[in-house]
């Protein structure tokens, strides 16, 4: 114990030099202007910086950066609202109270016979095709902030969250052209958590949600498997960072396409750069990707079926390529253990916090990142915001904050 709290003594103490040296924060909440509801995942920070990180589900964020940069814009963008951007000096130092409303981006309407002529399909392609021209070519390096969760029946029984950097080598023939790796990292776990769910989650996530577009193609959009998908355009203009943005829907073109997903493609009009690709899958998708075995549907008495699984995907651009901006995946699985009946939801999610240069070989592959189990279990009934030091994290939600009630003892 004694060790515990001179451990975060000295966390603090950083801390506080780190500010005195140059650091300010901003914290507060993004809302709709028009609802006054909260505008989860919205990306705040510098843009020109290649700094940042993005609220929470409740709208929430919390952002440090350095004192030199504030004579820049603080960027508030996400898609379908109008870009917020406002001189991040015009604020208070380490301002705890910041409110920004986004007002909602006018859809604009095509009219219907050109969206019947245009082929969605070429656009993807395009898209596709322009990869090396809109996404970085040479290699480079994201600190970004790692979360994963699982919740029983929604509330959550294991947190695991943690600074880390992913490198990037798009270059041709890289025998390790995706790297991660862990500088600092907590779990807490429920005691509340169901035996059920134990053997439940992904060896490492981390690798799922860092992965990024010019590294590979997803396997569904690349070569022929674009042809077991029919796209079709919809008639209204989105709008990303104040640009038009195209909206193309897919979905499988039969049912016995393998892991069949039923998704949305956004595609800048302007260079046809995809900012954001989603999708959820087909039941039938599901159960391909996900296969139960004999033996998981009956050990221990336990049976599971996956029920939902669904990815999103957000890129930004910075230096004149788009970058990974966030990235989450969720994963529902209906349980039943003596005749009683629970869901657990996986949900893993990345967002990068800074975009850096690298000659390809920042992490060494003693480094990397094989299983989160390694992370620090916290017992302490705290959420110690101070253990990322000067990096970004994404505020947890009050939902969150009450696994402590149900730490381990």
């Amino acid at each position: 114990m004694r060790f515990a709290l001179f451990f975060f003594f000295l966390l603090s103490l950083a801390n506080s030099q780190l500010q005195a040296q140059g650091y300010l924060t901003l914290s507060g909440k993004v809302i709709d202007k028009q609802t006054q509801r909260p505008v989860p995942h919205a990306y705040v920070g510098i843009l020109t910086k290649g700094t940042g990180i993005i609220t929470n589900d409740e709208g929430q964020f919390f952002y440090r950066f350095p004192r030199i940069t504030s004579d820049s814009n603080l960027v508030v963008a996400v898609l379908g609202y109008r870009t917020f951007a406002k001189k991040a000096s015009s604020y208070q130092p380490n301002q705890k109270d910041v409110l920004i409303e986004l007002e909602p981006a006018r859809p604009q309407r095509m009219d219907s016979s050109f969206v019947k002529r245009f082929e969605a399909f070429g656009l993807v392609r395009e898209a596709l095709a322009k990869i090396k021209k809109n996404y970085p070519e040479n290699p480079y390096l994201l600190n970004g902030f790692y979360q994963e969760t699982l919740q029983q029946d929604e509330a959550y029984v294991e947190i695991k969250e943690a600074t880390v950097q992913t490198e990037k080598d798009p270059r041709p023939k890289t025998l390790l052209p995706e790297r991660v790796r862990a500088t600092r990292g907590r779990v807490f776990a429920s005691q509340n958590r169901s035996p059920a769910l134990e053997s439940y989650s992904f060896p490492n996530g981390a690798v799922i949600v860092t992965h990024a577009i010019e590294v590979g193609i997803p396997e569904y959009l690349e070569g022929n498997n674009l042809n077991d998908y029919s796209f079709q355009i919809d008639d209204t203009i989105s709008y990303y960072l104040d640009k038009p943005v195209y909206q193309v829907r897919f979905s499988p073109v039969r049912a016995s396409i393998k892991a069949a997903r039923n998704g949305i493609i956004c595609i800048n009009s302007a260079d046809s750069a995809i900012v954001k690709i989603a999708y959820e899958m087909t039941p039938e998708g599901v159960k391909d990707v996900m296969k139960v075995s004999g033996t998981d549907k009956l050990f221990g008495k336990t049976k599971r079926e996956p029920k939902r699984l669904y990815s999103e995907v957000n890129y930004k651009p910075f230096g004149k390529k788009y970058h990974l901006q966030d990235y989450q995946l969720r994963l529902d699985t209906e349980f039943e253990q003596n005749k009683k009946k629970i869901t657990g939801s996986i949900r893993l999610h990345f967002v990068t916090t800074d975009i850096l240069k690298s000659n390809g070989t920042r992490i060494p592959e003693t480094d990397i990142l094989l299983n989160t189990d390694a992370f620090e279990t916290q017992f302490v009934a705290k959420y110690e915001d101070k253990l990322w030091g000067i990096n970004n994290y994404i505020v947890p939600t009050a939902a969150m904050r009450q696994i402590l009630e149900t730490l381990q003892k």
